[in-house]
């Protein structure tokens, strides 16, 4: 074992998004609309949090950004992709969408989305038709959709890319847990701040004496320190 090569086939970046307008506590408001009350777009903070968060990550030069096609999601992607050399789409994947969803909301547009990032496209293999927010909040749904997630990525990238999802504390947390060989919610829990990075690294199986999935930093807040 000592003298196999450790062979990467995917470093994944999983980034909650920076505080939205609902993180900061809408009170006792009645005024709000359907979108500013189930998809809210970050404050003055979290814009913020995402430049933080953009110059923090500027050196990785991921490969493909993605995000889910909820507003403060896409904005905290936009966020960080403007410190990227490279210049690149951004991927929407509903798939990565914040659980317990009211049913009778169905997101918003690819068009709203186009307004926040030009770049912005169905990621691939996503159709134009397919639902743009998930609203089951049932653990064994939650966790089956998790694990369709970490397919999806592991399944198209096998040659060492640097992968950047931008999702939600809620469904991060189910993404954990399936990494970490749950089906079913342990008796303890992971608080994922607004733009913390969990960095997954996974190994071409059997080449890494550490295991084949590796945690390399969870819920990283670091650059919540830089200035500006």
């Amino acid at each position: 074992m000592e003298n196999i090569i450790p062979v990467k086939e995917l470093e994944l970046y999983i980034i909650r998004h920076a505080q939205s307008m609902g993180n900061a506590g809408y009170g006792d408001r009645t005024d709000l609309t359907d979108v500013e009350m189930h998809d809210p777009v970050l404050t003055e903070k979290g814009v913020s949090q995402a430049d933080k968060a953009g110059r923090y990550l500027a050196e990785v030069e991921f490969d493909f950004v993605y995000s889910s096609a909820m507003l403060r999601a896409v904005q905290t992607a936009t966020g960080i992709m403007k410190y990227q050399k490279k210049t690149q789409p951004l991927n929407i994947l509903p798939l990565v969408c914040e659980m317990g969803v009211p049913p009778e909301y169905g997101g918003v547009t690819m068009e709203d989305l186009l307004k926040i990032n030009s770049s912005a496209v169905f990621a691939p293999d996503v159709s134009p038709d397919s639902p743009m927010v998930y609203s089951t909040c049932e653990e064994a749904d939650t966790f089956e959709r998790a694990k369709t997630a970490l397919e999806y990525f592991c399944s198209k990238y096998k040659n060492g890319e640097k992968v950047a999802v931008v999702s939600h504390a809620a469904f991060i947390t189910y993404l954990v847990f399936s990494l970490m060989g749950y089906d079913k919610a342990p008796l303890f829990d992971i608080d994922f701040h607004n733009t913390g990075i969990t960095k997954v690294v996974f190994y071409q199986k059997g080449t890494n004496k550490y295991g084949d999935i590796v945690f390399e930093k969870i819920d990283d807040t670091a650059h919540y320190m830089i200035e500006g």
